[in-house]
């Protein structure tokens, strides 16, 4: 059984950040927290609803937080893939290794998924990782 099979299936719940619903960046502090320790900043109250005001509003936080977090070009486990949906980049996934993402989106629990094939692959704008200096 791989780690990961015990965050597949979590439903996606606008602003979740446990266990009983999360949104994308949600599934990443979670997973930050049970499996590295670390808390990351959690912007609860900002991704309340699909409203594409919130969706904007969801794109400056990410683009204000990403400071925070190291760019890099070969990404590795427990890195962020920030990825592009529509005009705005405001999706996240747990990088899990080469070509693979944890992530949670409306409409699908959290799944594995390869962010290379034919949906996320022209989508994805870079790799983050946090700095945990």
């Amino acid at each position: 059984m791989a780690w990961t099979d015990e965050y597949i299936n979590i439903p996606f719940q606008c602003d979740g950040r446990d266990r009983s619903g999360c949104d994308c960046y949600g599934l990443v502090c979670l997973v930050y927290k049970e499996r590295l320790g670390i808390e990351l900043p959690d912007y609860k109250g900002v991704f309340t609803d699909h409203d594409i005001a919130t969706l904007r509003r969801v794109a400056k936080e990410m683009k204000s937080y990403k400071e925070k977090w190291q760019r890099v070009q070969t990404p590795q486990l427990y890195d962020v893939v920030m990825l592009r949906t529509g005009a705005y980049t405001w999706h996240v996934g747990l990088v899990l290794d080469n070509h693979r993402m944890l992530h949670v989106m409306t409409g699908i629990n959290s799944v594995v998924e390869d962010y290379t094939g034919r949906y996320w692959g022209n989508r994805v704008e870079e790799f983050r990782r946090w700095d945990r200096a």
